[in-house]
């Protein structure tokens, strides 16, 4: 392990050349070609040329994030059903309550994840070698928190079938099955270094592919399995064989990215660690701080209302957090891009992300918020029957809080990406204590969408301002500018779209009136908000988009008004001084970025 320093903006070169000396030659030429590689391009995370401030690859990325999404959901879908039929109501118990039990031993990562993704985001096309540096410290110093993992699981094997009250016939099994699946998380600790390699060169195309393909894996591999008759412990070797296979395909995948990217000891450094630890401890208390958001809501409601109340809650509180984890996807595009962006350009170039992000966080957000609000109790009753009338009315809040969040999922983002996660730490731990206060309190007055309001007067008490008015200043986008460009865009789509599902709101109570009601609504969001608001860089995207899957006679012309939306230099004009700069390197790095990583341009 060596000892160099971490290398600024100057030459990435002569960083190789002050290293160099505890390498041997090979390694110290491959550094130093990828130096080279990296000093005849521009500037990292510049934006597509079209007007845009959105990532390259910005809709394939979000795309094969909802894919991977898709896929896991399908998957449950099939999976359970047949996995309960073939192993039983109590085999089955043991496998979810152990899978979900191992799950917590990803917190041995130590936030090591989110801070190898921000530091190669940082370096990966402008200094590669110092990517592939991060790479090895990362994935080096994660292996004994990986066997600590395993040695935990060992333990917690041991002592599984007494907490949950097996059967002496499933005894043995359980104890196998938890110590399988404690050596497949083991090894994704340091493994997931490759997929968090990946996000930070921008490529959650490629691990979403290799997600999904994980889940179709595991999916095709447990039917097998079971319908062979096979059990839990031919389950858990399965599961486990192919979560360490899939560490193997995104390395693959990683090395097609970063050329002659590699693992070896002496390629990691000293001083590297000491800055993933630094960072990584504000991802981890992040990662605390969300986890207590996420479960919090749901056992609150079991303890002080009870099992009941919980199971009325749950009911909604699932379709809200299926949608804010498809919003989550969408918004963690930008965070290696963001990383890149202050790392390697002036920080005045975050203005353009998180306006261009908030616009393009409400698009989603704001279109599922007026769906569950709307349609909430005709949805719930065709769901899950009409005893639920409390879970729509949740449902209602829940979605009202998830509206009033869009506007600063962004910024929220932007922040943590460009180093700023002490301020978001700071605002979301402020929320998680005024979210428990309220809900609490308001549980006994209210019940169960008491508190739903606890978690919305979290968001309106605590995230919305303190994102607007402290984080607005770290992502260094004044907050007219952010509600001017990035949030009244969407007024107009709103009234049309509530407009239409109000008038369909009676005959949504039948399937096809539900998905008719959904639809208009949607097409009508999308119609008004490309008719009135959008970007012309905003039209052109949607342009291109579509003319990839229409036939050719149908294809929109560049010339036409509705796609072009103006002139190119009048939008440039419209999002302020230092994007024609912007867009004259983007040009440069696109070529100079095909030939480093060696795949298409978006």
């Amino acid at each position: 392990m060596t000892s160099g320093r971490r290398a600024g903006s100057g030459s990435a070169s002569g960083s190789v050349a002050e290293g160099s000396a505890s390498f041997s030659a090979d390694e110290a030429a491959e550094l130093a070609a990828l130096a080279g590689s990296a000093g005849r391009g521009s500037e990292a995370g510049t934006a597509p040329p079209d007007g845009s401030a959105l990532p390259q690859r910005f809709g394939r990325n979000v795309v094969m994030n909802y894919a991977a999404q898709g896929t896991a959901a399908l998957s449950a879908l099939i999976l359970t059903p047949l996995l309960l039929h073939h192993l039983g109501k109590p085999a089955f118990a043991v496998w979810v309550l152990a899978s979900n039990v191992v799950l917590y031993l990803e917190l041995f990562e130590l936030g090591f994840g989110g801070a190898t993704a921000k530091l190669v985001a940082e370096d990966a096309s402008v200094r590669p070698e110092e990517a592939l540096r991060t790479l090895n410290t990362t994935f080096f110093a994660l292996i004994p928190l990986g066997l600590l993992a395993f040695a935990t699981g060992v333990g917690i094997a041991f002592v599984f079938p007494v907490v949950v009250h097996v059967t002496p016939a499933l005894h043995h099994q359980v104890v196998v099955v938890v110590i399988l699946l404690s050596l497949g998380l083991a090894v994704s600790i340091p493994g997931d270094t490759f997929g968090g390699s990946l996000i930070g060169h921008q490529r959650f195309d490629m691990l979403g592919l290799s997600n999904a393909g994980l889940v179709a894996s595991t999916l095709v591999a447990s039917i097998v399995i079971v319908e062979l008759g096979g059990g839990l412990e031919a389950l858990g070797v399965g599961v486990m064989s192919l979560s360490i296979l899939f560490h193997l395909v995104r390395f693959a995948m990683l090395r097609r990215v970063l050329p002659g990217a590699r693992v070896s000891w002496r390629l990691a450094d000293r001083a590297r660690l000491r800055e993933v630890m630094h960072v990584s401890g504000w991802f981890m208390l992040n990662a605390v701080l969300l986890a207590i958001y996420n479960f919090c809501d749901v056992l609150v409601v079991g303890i002080v209302l009870g099992l009941a109340p919980a199971a009325i809650y749950a009911v909604a509180s699932k379709l809200a957090s299926a949608a804010s984890q498809g919003l989550d996807s969408l918004a963690q595009v930008f965070f290696p891009y963001a990383s890149s962006v202050a790392r390697n350009r002036d920080r005045a170039a975050l203005t353009e992300i998180t306006v261009d992000g908030t616009r393009a966080a409400m698009f989603a957000g704001m279109v599922i918020s007026l769906l569950f609000i709307v349609l909430s109790k005709p949805g719930i009753t065709l769901w899950v029957g009409s005893g639920f009338g409390e879970s729509a009315r949740v449902l209602v809040v829940l979605a009202a809080a998830m509206a009033l969040s869009s506007p600063v999922k962004a910024i929220n983002t932007v922040l943590v990406g460009s180093g700023r996660i002490a301020t978001v730490c700071a605002v979301r731990g402020t929320e998680v204590a005024i979210d428990l206060a309220l809900s609490v309190t308001l549980a006994h007055v209210l019940g169960p969408i008491g508190v739903a309001f606890g978690t919305l007067g979290g968001i309106a008490l605590a995230r919305v301002p303190g994102f607007l008015f402290f984080g607005s200043k770290g992502a260094n986008t004044p907050v007219g500018t952010l509600l001017r460009r990035g949030v009244l865009p969407h007024v107009p789509p709103m009234v049309a779209c509530t407009a239409v599902l109000l008038a369909l709101h009676q005959v949504a109570y039948h399937a096809w009136g539900l998905a008719t009601a959904g639809v208009l609504g949607i097409g009508v969001y999308v119609g008004v908000y490309f008719a009135v608001s959008a970007t012309p860089g905003e039209r052109r995207r949607a342009a291109g988009a579509l003319n990839r899957v229409l036939p050719r006679p149908w294809r929109l012309g560049q010339d036409d008004p509705v796609v072009t939306g103006g002139s190119n230099r009048g939008d440039d004009q419209d999002k302020g001084p230092g994007v024609e700069q912007n867009r004259g390197s983007t040009e440069g790095m696109r070529e100079t970025g095909s030939r480093q990583v060696r795949v298409p341009p978006a």
